[in-house]
């Protein structure tokens, strides 16, 4: 069954504050020490749930010098999307 292939990724999208942190990259990348700040939560914890994310493509992430930047990688998002509205007959486009 091809919806199997999106278990992992509902998964990491399961959990509120992971889509939060999504929403938030959606507007720009940001560092985790901006991402700790917008939650009030500890860096540890945050920086679970951005390894969660980047486990399951849906952020990337990039050293710069001391900080380590992280942004929304569309591309695994939209294939995610698309992929999953695709399993549902109601949910395809179709073309006339």
């Amino acid at each position: 069954m091809k919806i199997e292939k999106f278990k992992s990724p509902l998964k990491a999208l399961s959990d509120l504050t992971r889509l939060k942190i999504l929403l938030m990259l959606e507007g720009k990348p940001r560092a985790v020490s901006e991402i700790v700040e917008f939650f009030n939560l500890a860096q540890p914890t945050i920086s679970r749930h951005l390894s969660v994310l980047k486990n399951v493509g849906l952020v990337k992430d990039k050293r710069a010098g001391q900080r380590v930047v992280y942004s929304l990688n569309t591309q695994r998002v939209q294939e995610i999307c698309l992929g999953i509205c695709d399993c549902f007959d109601c949910c395809k486009v179709r073309i006339k």
